[in-house]
């Protein structure tokens, strides 16, 4: 959307990004995984998961979403600081998300190209630093089906030794 152009919808969609993949990957896997129920009970389990995923977010505040990522997996790496030394997720949290809601709802103009290309680059490395960290967290619950698709994948390779136990990880 950037390289097209369009700087607010490239915003927009870049915070939304980062949100889903919070909600999506981070969290609903673990309240599933929290959530007592039979497989029979699984839309019942579903519901309750995302009530507690979208209760986290409400009010476009992000504290409650993050600090259950960390709790349940691990403390989220600084990201590089900004041009003004401050930390990227507060930021993020404090500056960025309201802005995406004001650009949203009308409230504010788009935001500039160099606005919206730091946003964007904020956002993929925030997405990276999550994928590595339901990786490297033990206690995530798609942690060991990445681990097993890396070994099959070391073991295509010819790999002798697969993926498991190869990188650290790290524990809630």
């Amino acid at each position: 959307l950037l390289a097209a152009g369009f700087p607010g919808p490239a915003y927009v969609w870049a915070v939304r990004s980062v949100e889903i993949f919070v909600k999506e990957v981070m969290l609903r896997p673990a309240f599933i995984e929290e959530i007592e129920g039979t497989p029979d009970e699984f839309d019942k389990v579903w519901k309750l998961a995302n009530r507690k995923v979208r209760s986290l977010f409400k009010g476009g505040k992000w504290d409650q979403a993050l600090n259950k990522v960390e709790s349940s997996f691990g403390p989220l790496d600084p990201l590089p600081p900004t041009t003004d030394g401050e930390d990227v997720w507060k930021v993020w949290k404090s500056k960025v998300v309201s802005q995406r809601g004001d650009v949203v709802h009308g409230a504010a103009a788009d935001p500039s190209v160099d606005q919206a290309a730091l946003v964007v680059e904020w956002a993929d490395q925030m997405r990276t630093q999550l994928t590595l960290r339901l990786i490297a967290s033990t206690t995530h619950p798609l942690h060991d089906l990445f681990v097993a698709f890396f070994d099959m994948a070391k073991q295509a390779q010819g790999g002798e030794q697969g993926a498991t136990g190869s990188a650290p990880t790290v524990s809630a």
